[in-house]
């Protein structure tokens, strides 16, 4: 159950910082206290505004959110220095899911957990994060820090039901290598089913590509 939203007000601070336009005092101000999901992405002074005032501190600036923040336009109520100000419209956006490049990428790259990592962050508008990344084969260059959208990779073909193999098991400092049979079809990226004559039990780990299994079991 999601908490009740109460109207935020960011009570002005006596602040020693130096004076900045007012558009970024305000931006400054109206993300605090912001679910984590969401950003504020712009803020529109009106004119008549900033014209009366140019030049603030930070922290003379107070933010009332009249009604709970959503993706969209919405204004927020403006004091300086205690005294009314009038609104000001503020654009805000969600924050999604994405991965993003931890490095460059050529095209036809098959992209490992290192390759990238987990973000939540506004995105393009049109821009479609793919919802999976480890385990896909990029379809062209990437740039260090770019979020991977859908047209930028595919899925790598199945590796087939008893294909051979090569598994790593890692446990604490230990690992131990050798060779088995894919018990079930599977894609890169993907959980493996692995049997091997060293257990008598399936041993499951992430397939790697299309010959490598790493299985890591929790240290004692």
């Amino acid at each position: 159950m999601s908490a009740r939203w109460s109207p935020l007000v960011v009570v002005a601070l006596v602040s020693t910082a130096a004076a900045a336009p007012l558009d970024d005092a305000i931006t400054a101000r109206v993300g605090v206290g912001l679910p984590e999901e969401l950003a504020v992405v712009a803020v529109h002074v009106p004119r008549a505004i900033a014209r009366r005032w140019s030049d603030v501190e930070p922290g003379a600036v107070a933010i009332e959110w009249p009604r709970a923040p959503r993706p969209g336009r919405i204004s927020v109520r403006v004091q300086i220095d205690g005294r009314a100000v009038g609104f000001v419209p503020v654009t805000v956006a969600a924050r999604v899911a994405t991965f993003t490049t931890t490095r460059a990428l050529p095209p036809g790259h098959l992209i490992g957990a290192a390759d990238v990592i987990a973000v939540r962050q506004v995105v393009t508008a049109g821009a479609r994060p793919a919802p999976i990344a480890v385990g896909t084969v990029t379809t062209t260059a990437l740039a260090s820090g770019e979020v991977i959208v859908v047209e930028a990779v595919t899925r790598p073909p199945p590796v087939a039901r008893g294909a051979e193999v090569e598994f790593a098991i890692t446990r604490g400092a230990i690992t131990i290598r050798g060779r088995g049979h894919l018990a079930a079809s599977a894609r890169p990226g993907e959980t493996a089913v692995v049997r091997t004559s060293l257990s008598d039990r399936d041993l499951r780990g992430t397939l790697i590509d299309d010959h490598r299994v790493v299985i890591a079991l929790e240290a004692p």
